[in-house]
């Protein structure tokens, strides 16, 4: 999954959640993830101290069996088969943006935001939070692969945790929605929905790019816009998918690089 926590087989860390969790001192990432299995050290020689490792999403691998000591989803998944996809943290930072851009009746954004924090935090039974919500020092780390050194990437994103009213709306959106993303762990169409109209949480693009004319061409320094109908509606559904295309807008294909109305491209959010 190209924004959230796991990768390619879905059980596995992600490596922009190990530069967002390691590197801000997110006390959630042990609700998130376990361990490694490895006791070879020099894995995560980068952060010794934390024995996690993800995979970069379209990472080049040479043999899968690579990353498997990399972490993966914390025990409590094989026994929890249900999370919350909509919660009260969600909330506060939905209410945090809304406030953000003046919205009438969303309150105070500094509030929502150190709300939805918290209340993710005792959400997942995490601790910490009150020093978590202070930091105005630790930022995102870069990553490093110990596998394959064609996957690492500089962090894209420097914030810090802490709420400062000097900064800018955009600062400040880049904040409350990298939260909304570390909080929403297992919404990860939520997460997507949210990246394409705001460009947050700041991730590194895919390490191998293959994209190709078959599905639609993405640049390497760019994204996947939408997900195309599959091809049983291409072909039992003909007319409702050329119709549906037709309303993309002027030239839209049915392809991964089409953006939807609302994904405007725009260089700012205000």
């Amino acid at each position: 999954m190209v924004l959230q926590g796991l990768s390619w087989d879905d059980t596995r860390m992600g490596a922009p959640m190990e530069s967002f969790l390691i590197g801000l001192k997110d006390g959630r990432i042990s609700q998130y993830y376990a361990p490694m299995v490895s006791s070879n050290a020099a894995l995560y020689a980068d952060h010794p101290s934390m024995p996690y490792k993800g995979v970069r999403n379209g990472a080049y691998i040479k043999a899968k069996a690579d990353h498997v000591p990399f972490s993966k989803v914390a025990e409590s998944f094989q026994t929890i088969r249900t999370r919350r996809n909509f919660t009260a943290a969600e909330v506060a930072f939905l209410k945090a943006e809304a406030g953000l851009r003046g919205w009438a009746g969303a309150g105070d954004p500094k509030t929502n935001y150190e709300n939805g924090i918290k209340l993710s935090f005792a959400d997942w039974g995490a601790g910490g939070v009150d020093a978590y919500i202070a930091d105005a020092t630790s930022k995102p780390i870069n990553y490093v692969d110990p596998i394959d050194a064609r996957n690492n990437f500089t962090a894209a994103s420097t914030i810090t945790v802490a709420w400062n009213d000097a900064d800018s709306n955009e600062l400040k959106l880049e904040k409350i929605i990298t939260q909304k993303y570390l909080n929403t762990f297992t919404n990860t169409v939520e997460a997507w929905v949210d990246f394409r109209r705001t460009r947050y949480p700041k991730i590194p693009f895919v390490a191998k790019n293959d994209s190709n004319g078959d599905w639609g061409v993405i640049p390497a320094n760019d994204w996947i816009k939408r997900m195309p109908f599959i091809n049983a509606e291409r072909t039992g559904n003909t007319a409702a998918v050329t119709d549906a295309v037709s309303k993309m807008g002027t030239g839209a294909k049915d392809d991964i690089a089409t953006r939807l109305w609302w994904d405007t491209g725009k260089a700012s959010n205000f």
